[in-house]
């Protein structure tokens, strides 16, 4: 009987705990209920990857409305990809849009825009609670750039590309962070998620490939130009996630940047 309890307990422990649904049409500001609220799922042909979409509207006081549109992705390196690169946000700054002052964060797979009258001050503390109350709160970049290499990185030089890359059209996520040691420059990219075979041959199918010099070519790298000068290497490592690195540097070197950070895209958790 001991057994049986201890087995059960085991397995109970190991099951995954069910989220309480969230009834997104209550969510308040402040303890204040929406005083309207809309939701739509439909496709948006400007933005492919958007889920859906959350308007609400919370009246402060006489004349003074908060509105907040969450825009829904399908992951979170969608939302940070419309985030970075779409040219409408200015993160923590405040637009001024006419008579409104419009401010924006980004957690997890969404992003949330708040517009308020342009005398009216909201402390960012109180927007930031209202984001923690959705689920799967998590801001700043996704944990899978974690997993490319730290040392000589360019800080603000990470990138999202979802539908180009390397100007190859390609049908998976990828993360980019750029490099600079003295004059050396590189890149380094992985893929976001595990990526099929016959996905990653498209893509590479695009590319300028060439045979390298002073370094044996491996039966699992694609070898290619990169621009005037610049070439890089990929693979499609084992598991399924893809490793990019590109620059201007000599074979060897990039052959040995190469292995580092693939060693390290194959080896994380995420």
């Amino acid at each position: 009987m001991a057994l049986v309890a201890s087995v059960v307990a085991l397995v109970a422990g190991c099951q995954k705990k069910v989220e309480k649904p969230i009834d997104y049409s209550s969510i308040a500001y402040k303890r204040l209920s929406p005083a309207s609220f809309k939701a739509d799922s439909s496709k948006n042909a400007e933005i492919p990857s958007l889920e859906r979409r959350y308007e609400y509207r919370y009246a402060i006081m006489l004349g003074d409305t908060l509105g907040v549109t969450v825009l829904e992705f399908k992951s979170d390196v969608y939302a940070l990809d419309y985030y970075m690169n779409s040219g409408h946000f200015q993160g923590s700054i405040p637009i001024l849009r006419g008579n409104f002052l419009e401010q924006s964060f980004r957690a997890d797979k969404r992003i949330f825009i708040f517009r308020h009258d342009s005398y009216r001050r909201y402390e960012r503390a109180d927007l930031e609670d209202y984001v923690r109350k959705f689920p799967g709160y998590h801001g700043g970049f996704p944990q899978a750039f974690l997993s490319l290499p730290f040392e000589h990185r360019e800080q603000g030089r990470a990138s999202i590309e979802t539908r180009f890359f390397l100007g190859v059209k390609a049908s998976f996520p990828v993360l980019v962070q750029s490099y600079r040691d003295g004059n050396l420059r590189w890149n380094v990219a992985r893929s976001w998620d595990q990526v099929e075979s016959d996905a990653f041959e498209k893509w590479v199918s695009g590319l300028k490939q060439v045979t390298p010099n002073e370094i044996v070519p491996a039966n699992d790298c694609v070898y290619f130009e990169a621009g005037e000068g610049s070439y890089g290497i990929a693979s499609r490592l084992s598991g399924g996630r893809v490793a990019v690195v590109w620059g201007y540097m000599s074979w060897p070197d990039l052959e040995r940047t190469f292995f580092t950070a693939s060693d390290r895209i194959f080896e994380a958790r995420f």
